[in-house]
């Protein structure tokens, strides 16, 4: 009989460039698998817009709840399936800073929008603001800065374990102003030696089209200016390209490992028809065409509230349809996004990985009755973020069914999480830390003291599930909330040891007092 790797080589060799590309991960995870080997960890990181809309009331619990006996509220009760996975984090603030070239006076953007994405996500103070409040990240966010400095997910300071460093993925990058703060989550390092902030930030901007992800993950290019049938007709699909070489795998690999692979191929195919579902029959293909910015309505036609313009200068998609305002594909487009992100990880073509449903000052249109709340005097479509400062009980009702919304989406893909097999036998999310954030604690003033947060997690990421961890202890200063809570930095240096590497300190000192113990064992 042939030897399994002189096969294998022969497989490889007989393969194009970009298919042998994805497939040595794959071989290389079957056979970790074979040889017993653990599956690698993840990282997923994802934020969704502008708070909560009273307070915290209707996302913690009430204040009978215990460490291990509590009961979710109306906003976070769609991750009630997930809680045995779930450690919900109550106590922790934003605390922003900057490195003095800042001229706002509002230290580096605390209790803003713009000013809260960019200190949750890199910890460090910024290097000054572009504008109103175009804060500019002073360094990496944590995303990138554990995948620079771990082995175990393999980044720049590693030879990377996978085709894809990390992925970088949104639903939508609407927002009322042409800054980049609200709509970005991950950065590179600042260029030295760059005096401009603007310039020396290196933002790496969210991929918010699907269709183009898939192609960029899965192979292949897509045409512009073509309609979506056009597209998805025009080659033999790269699945179906990539099942014929799989069903070649077949023949070679140990028998243990055949269910393995076909479930492999099964993702594939389940990711597919549902992006040909959403795009393969529309007259038109959006997502190959830089697109324009929506257009601005005024209250008079009772579309939309406000005017001026809404940005999106970022490659992709605005999912905001002309002349119907209540249209939303937003969940389904998000959820997409994230299955992609789920089936590279379990094909091994990445371990790290950002998603936004939205900027942070979001711009994505709700109709004004959603889900059976009315903002106070207007039932018309609106955009999330204008009502969000109005206070008042029938609005913040109106807000409360978009927190949840944005809960249900994302609770419905990480579910999925916890029923796909791993490449070890576990189930996907038993590898993966999925944290959810965002980034002001109270929409109606900005308020970032206690930021609401989520952290999952299965039996090898050391995530203490099921647990309810009220903050106490802390010591922060006056305008970043007085004594009692923690910074959020404080959070990424407990999560940093999971992946292999130990930081003792983040940010300023007023930005971290050290590891907050709880949440990992």
């Amino acid at each position: 009989m042939i030897s399994y790797k002189f096969a294998r080589r022969s497989f490889l060799r007989g393969m194009g460039a970009g298919s042998a590309a994805l497939m040595v991960p794959l071989l290389r995870s079957i056979e970790a698998r074979a040889a017993g080997a653990a599956a690698p960890l993840r990282l997923l990181i994802i934020h969704h817009p502008l708070g909560t809309a009273s307070g915290l009331a209707n996302w913690r619990p009430n204040a009978s709840a215990t460490t291990t006996s509590f009961t979710l509220p109306v906003e976070s009760a769609p991750f009630a399936p997930l809680q045995k996975y779930m450690s919900m984090v109550d106590g922790v603030n934003c605390v922003t800073a900057t490195n003095g070239k800042d001229t706002t006076g509002n230290h580096g953007g605390q209790n803003t929008h713009e000013g809260g994405m960019v200190a949750l996500m890199t910890g460090v103070p910024t290097l000054g603001s572009v504008g109103q409040q175009d804060h500019c990240a002073g360094g990496a966010s944590i995303d990138q800065l554990l995948l620079q400095k771990s082995s175990v997910l393999g980044g720049s300071n590693f030879a990377s374990p996978t085709p894809f460093q990390s992925l970088q993925l949104a639903a939508d990058v609407r927002s009322d102003r042409d800054e980049k703060a609200p709509r970005v989550l991950s950065y590179l390092a600042p260029k030295s030696g760059v005096s401009d902030p603007d310039q020396a930030r290196q933002p790496l901007f969210p991929d918010t089209s699907p269709l183009n992800v898939y192609n960029r993950i899965f192979g292949g290019t897509l045409p512009t200016g073509t309609t979506g049938a056009q597209i998805l007709a025009q080659k033999e699909s790269v699945i179906t390209y990539l099942k014929a070489d799989l069903a070649r795998l077949q023949t070679l690999v140990p028998a243990s490992e055949k269910d393995r692979l076909s479930a492999h191929a099964q993702a594939i195919s389940q990711l597919e028809s549902s992006l040909q579902a959403m795009y393969g029959t529309t007259t038109t293909n959006p997502v190959c065409t830089k697109p324009t910015a929506p257009p601005s309505y005024s209250n008079t036609n009772g579309s939309m509230q406000g005017s001026g313009s809404v940005y999106t200068s970022l490659a992709g998609v605005d999912y905001y349809i002309p002349n119907q305002p209540t249209s939303h594909p937003h969940a389904d487009l998000g959820q997409n996004q994230l299955r992609l992100i789920k089936t590279a990880f379990l094909c091994d073509l990445c371990r790290v990985a950002t998603f936004m449903w939205s900027a942070g000052t979001n711009w994505v249109v709700f109709p004004g009755t959603f889900q059976g709340s009315s903002i106070a005097g207007n039932p018309q479509s609106t955009p999330h973020h204008p009502p969000s400062h109005a206070g008042d009980s029938a609005t913040n009702a109106w807000l409360n069914q978009v927190d949840q919304f944005y809960s249900v989406a994302t609770s419905t893909v990480l579910q999925e999480f916890a029923t796909t097999p791993d490449i070890d036998g576990n189930m996907l999310i038993d590898n993966t830390v999925i944290v959810y954030f965002t980034e002001v604690a109270r929409a109606s003033d900005h308020d970032q003291r206690n930021i609401p947060l989520l952290i999952f997690g299965g039996k090898n990421t050391k995530v203490k599930g099921g647990t309810y961890l009220k903050v106490t202890g802390g010591s922060l200063a006056p305008q970043s909330g007085g004594t009692g809570n923690r910074p959020f930095n404080d959070v990424w240096l407990a999560l940093a040891p999971v992946f292999g590497v130990t930081m003792s300190s983040l940010g300023a000192q007023s930005q971290y007092t050290g590891a907050l113990p709880g949440i990992f064992s």
